[in-house]
């Protein structure tokens, strides 16, 4: 899209600028026209007021409803997670002590019994020569 040359914006305010003050020059000299001006935006703040309000109360109400549905949704989950961490555990500590304990142990006794054996063969192979 193209730049906007600098002089349209100078004559756009300009032109705004212009206009603001036609209209005040206007209330200033026809003060029963600014009076009305001024109670119909009066009751148009009333009014946005009034609806911000509405809005905001529902807005509320809807949060609070979602904080609920979370509630409901997350514990059950959370919940659940927590099973499943309690089964993991047991199962880990299982294996640990089931597979993992004697599965270590007879490889470190056949690690020990391999440096055995080849003490025992150098020290034979030592006494042969």
């Amino acid at each position: 899209m193209r730049a906007m040359p600098r002089w349209f914006w100078i004559l756009s305010g300009l032109a705004v600028a212009s206009a603001m003050g036609a209209v005040l020059v206007f209330l200033y000299t026809h003060p029963a026209a600014a009076a009305v001006l001024r109670d119909i935006l009066i009751i148009a703040l009333a009014m946005q007021l009034t609806l911000l309000a509405a809005v905001t109360t529902f807005l509320i109400y809807r949060l609070i409803r979602l904080v609920d549905w979370l509630q409901e949704e997350v514990r059950p989950i959370l919940s659940r997670a927590q099973e499943t961490v309690n089964t993991v555990h047991g199962t880990s500590a299982f294996l640990s002590r089931r597979l993992a304990r004697p599965a270590i142990e007879a490889a470190s006794m056949a690690a020990g019994v391999a440096y055995a054996l080849r003490t025992f063969v150098r020290l034979l192979r030592g006494r042969a020569s």
